[in-house]
Formats: C-alpha cells, structure tokens, sequence
C-alpha cells in the first residue's frame, strides 16, 4: 500500500511540491507554483502570508494530481531557502519587513559588524562570516530602520519554520536550516545565547526549540486540510536547509562526494565526519547535517542559474535586438577587449569569501559580434557557470583528502547535458546526475519514513560524464581568463556605490 511522503520546497520564485511513495507503488509526482505578482513593491522584500498561501496551493495541487487516497499519506515535511526571517509579534502576526536571500540593502551594517566582531571570530561562533545576503546583517537592518517594528517582535523564526508553523501551529527549528540566520553556535548546536543578547537584543525566548530533521511538529490543521484534500492531523515534520535536502537526496551524505546543486545560484556541498574545525574551514560555511552526524560544508558562486534564466528566451535575437535585450535584463555588455576575444559571460562568481562577495559586478558580456545570437549567449554563460563552479568547488576540496575524484551535480542545469559534460571536462572529475524528478521528494521520504536514500539511489542509474582530458588544459586557461575578468569587472563596479547595493544579486543558495 502507497506511504506518501509531501515535501514543499520553499524558493525565491515559487513553491515546489513533490510527492515520494517509498514502497514504490506510486510513481513520483511534482508540481511547481510560482509567487503570485502583489503589483508594486520593494522587491527585495516578501510577504510570508503570500508564501504561504502559495505553499497551501501547491500541496492542493499536488494531492489533486497524485492518485493515492488521503489515508495513505504519511506525512508532510519542508525545505526551504535558508536566509530570511519572519518577525512575529505577541500574536503570532508578521512584523514586517521580510528580507530575501538576495538583498544587499545591509551591505553597510557588514562594516560594522567586521569592526566589531570580525570575519573570522564570528564564522569561529557561527560557521558564517558577515555578508549582507546573512542572517544577522539584515537583522541588524531591520533593528535599525524599523525600530518600531522591532519592539513588537516577540518570536523570530526562519522561513522553514514559518512553513512549519503555518501547516500545524507548532514553533520550532531546525539546525541545517537555521544555519544561515547567523545566530546558531554551529559547534554546541544551539542558539549563540550570550552573543545574541550581548551584541543583538535578541532575547533567549524570542527563539524556537531546535529539534532534529524527521522530528514530528504537529498534526496538520484543519482549516489547511480542508483547503487541500487531506485528513486533519496528518503528520507534519521538520525538514532541513533547501541545499541540504538537495544534496541528501542527490547521494552527497552517502557517498562523501561534493555536491554542485545548480539551480538559482551555485552552491557546494560536503559531507564530512571529523571534528569540527572552523578555523581550518574558513571561509567554508560550516552546518550540521540533517538528521546525520558530522558537518555540511559549503561554498556558492552566487548567481549562476538565475543569471542564465535571463537568457533562455533570447535564441533567435541578434545585433540590436540583442543588446536591447541584454540591457533590458541587465547585462553589461565590455567591448573594451575587443571582438577578437572568446565570447565570454559573467555567470558565477569565482571568488568565495568576505572579499569575493563584498562586490558583485553586474553580468557582463565580453567578445559579443554582430554575428552572435542569443543561443551562443546561452551557452556562453552556462560554459560560465561551468568556470565559476570548478573554483569554488576548488575552495571545498581543501577539507577532503583525498581529493574526489567525482563530483554530483542537481538541480535545473544538471538538466543539460552539454552543461554536465563542460562541468566535467573543467574540473577533470567525473560528474554524476540522476535525472531530477527521480529524486524529487527523496530526502523528505528519508526524514519522514526512515528510507534509506543510499538503497533507493542504488535503483536509479545516474548518467556518468566523463572528463574529456584533451579540453582540460584549455578550460584552464578559461578559468584563468575568467578570474581575471571578473575581479577587473569588481574593480569597476567598487567605483560605482549603487553597483554594491544591487538587490537583484540572488547571492545565496537556491
């Protein structure tokens, strides 16, 4: 009999629901609802109670379209980017402002913060260091700007636990998830309790209980259950960090191999089991890893698929119908190379750490003729990705020996196969994909059913890409060219004050 597990994964652009039989009797199912357009706003911000309005709509959608009956569901678990807050006053309503991933609107309090504590005394406490895509500088923003607003906070949750509490009314956390909020003392794997409230005016009781991933929360609510077709009560547990469940179900956890989830921005991740040693992983962020032992540590180039979004509709475009494009979607498009040089695009950022992600330049187009297209385009900047990524999984690599010899690639551009195959000839590693919707809902069912994510990957081949060792000398001298380009197009934009305060900068991870 079908055991259905639900994930809803929370993104910056919608809500993915994916339904997982772990008995194997009803196929995987996934749907995809994008936020609704609220018309005119700061479009670095979010409203949680549209989030999750749409979250409530695509686990309706998901029931409607996986053919089991409502008792044969177990349970209902979350994952979710890993950044923004939700501010609750004493009657559990939002406090606005919510801050994406992507704001850099706190980019000044991180001088602060530098000055106070330090890149490296707080990544020691926190496993991060201060950036303005980070928990604690958009924290800070918000004390500061809306202090009003801040005075009526009585809770203080992450986006998973919001998910969590709207689907059953319990509030709690979950550690992989609560990472990047910058408050957890990642070694004790609790709250940072005395730097909170020596540094912050963050209360003890302002925050939830941590509980493990695969912990119980509640029973779905009724008002929810009758908007979507399930029973009242149904289990509802906690999930984990959205690249964390990524990597889980891709077989990052069981294997020990680095994890590249390319979707909306790059980030890399790996598991390993030593003693935490923070001091020896900066600039890696460092969490713990859902329901397992050991720590998750992670690099990210930062805009690599949103970036190529962009592009994907532009094929048949050419010459000023292009460049009108490109600007329209903000590239920047150098011709101070000349067109003599490789059509070559800005899709990734390759320097990982405080000083790399202090500026982001703008995707820049360098080498574009009259006689390029949006295709070449297209593929310019997935070959782009391709350079950013072999460095910051360069970056992970420190923290293994042996160095791996293979890599896992999910997420969106894992789809590609040219993409897979470029990622492998520029890092020289075998890289292995699993085809996306076989996988979708894997980890929830780990979590929530006990499924052993290693025997159920062992039913689903991965399509193995091989490095091809005669492209591997030149793909070098791209990554090379490539840094270079990237740290001039820094150099420029640190002229230009606006450009390090852009908030369509989606910095962190998917």
């Amino acid at each position: 009999m079908p055991e259905i597990v639900v994930t809803l994964d929370i993104g910056g652009s919608g809500v993915k629901a994916s339904c997982f039989d772990p008995a194997g009797d009803v196929a995987t199912t996934v749907t995809a609802v994008r936020y609704p357009s609220v018309g005119p706003q700061d479009e670095g911000t979010f409203d949680p109670n549209v989030w999750a309005e749409t979250a409530t709509a695509a686990l309706a959608q998901i029931v409607a379209r996986c053919p089991a009956l409502p008792h044969q569901y177990l349970g209902i678990t979350v994952s979710a980017i890993r950044i923004p807050f939700v501010l609750l006053d004493a009657d559990r309503q939002v406090v606005g402002p919510s801050l994406l991933n992507r704001d850099r609107r706190a980019l000044p309090i991180v001088d602060d913060l530098v000055a106070s504590i330090g890149h490296r005394e707080l990544h020691r406490t926190t496993g991060h260091w201060a950036a303005p895509e980070f928990g604690l500088p958009k924290l800070l923003w918000i004390q500061r700007t809306h202090p009003d607003a801040w005075a009526r906070v009585r809770t203080l949750v992450q986006l998973h636990d919001w998910f969590i509490f709207r689907l059953c009314g319990a509030i709690a956390s979950e550690p992989s998830s609560a990472a990047m909020s910058q408050m957890m003392d990642i070694s004790a794997g609790t709250w940072a309790y005395d730097l909170l409230a020596s540094e912050f005016g963050v209360r003890g009781e302002m925050l939830p209980e941590f509980a493990p991933a695969g912990t119980h929360a509640g029973g779905l609510l009724g008002a929810v259950a009758e908007q979507v077709g399930l029973p009242a009560g149904l289990p509802v547990h906690l999930g984990g960090g959205d690249t964390h469940m990524s990597a889980l179900a891709a077989g990052g956890q069981a294997s020990g191999w680095p994890v590249v989830v390319a979707g909306t921005t790059g980030p890399t991740q790996l598991s390993v089991e030593s003693p935490a040693d923070l001091e020896a992983w900066f600039p890696l962020l460092v969490s713990s890893v859902p329901a397992g032992t050991g720590w998750a540590l992670e690099s990210n180039a930062g805009p690599t698929g949103e970036i190529v979004d962009r592009l994907s509709d532009l094929a048949e475009l050419s010459g000023p119908r292009l460049l009108a494009a490109l600007a329209a979607r903000g590239f920047t498009v150098d011709d101070t190379l000349g067109r003599s040089e490789p059509l070559t695009i800005l899709a990734g950022n390759p320097f990982f750490g405080p000083r790399g992600w202090h500026i982001w330049p703008a995707p820049t187009v360098f080498g574009l003729t009259p006689r390029h297209t949006g295709a070449d385009l297209l593929a310019a900047a997935r070959t782009g990705t391709c350079l950013a990524l072999s460095q910051v999984l360069g970056q992970l690599s420190t923290a293994a020996e042996p160095r791996s010899d293979t890599v896992i690639a999910t997420g969106g551009m894992s789809r590609s196969p040219e993409w897979s195959q470029t990622l492998a000839d520029v890092t020289g590693r075998r890289v292995l994909v699993r085809e996306l919707d076989q996988v979708a809902g894997l980890a929830g069912a780990a979590l929530v059913a006990g499924v052993s994510v290693e025997s159920a990957l062992r039913d689903l081949e991965p399509t193995r890409y091989m490095p091809d060792a005669s492209r591997y000398a030149d793909l070098q001298r791209s990554v090379g060219a490539y840094c270079r380009l990237y740290s001039a197009s820094q150099s420029r934009s640190a002229e230009n004050s606006l450009s390090r305060n852009e908030v369509d900068v989606h910095a962190g991870p998917h």
